[in-house]
């Protein structure tokens, strides 16, 4: 299932693995709902914040992957990821909110 299919319904935070020994390094975020759910994967991870309330699969409020440009403004709420611009290329940005929190800027993002 994709993110855009979990649109409109209860889902949940199933698991967050971020993997910096490899190289690139990776983050995936799995999500749960009744019927499916959705994987999703980034490549070249530059920062990344998680702060889980429920370790046993937090519901989800909001899920945002936003595209970051190479050139021309950023949005005002991920100026404090400004740092990690190199001008080289556009960046993914997630942002998942519920009770936790996640947040995850990557050179790549895929999703299944």
């Amino acid at each position: 299932m994709s993110l855009e299919q979990l649109r409109g319904r209860f889902c949940w935070l199933t698991s967050v693995v971020v993997r910096t020994d490899l190289r690139p390094s990776t983050a995936v975020v799995e999500l749960g709902s009744e019927g499916g759910g959705a994987t999703l994967r980034f490549e070249g991870v530059l920062h990344a914040t998680v702060c889980v309330a429920d370790p046993d699969g937090d519901l989800v409020d909001e899920v945002l992957v936003r595209e970051l440009p190479r050139d021309g403004p950023w949005p005002e709420e991920a100026r404090h990821l400004l740092e990690h611009h190199d001008n080289r290329r556009a960046l993914q940005w997630l942002t998942l909110t519920g009770p936790g929190e996640v947040e995850i800027l990557a050179e790549r993002f895929s999703e299944e």
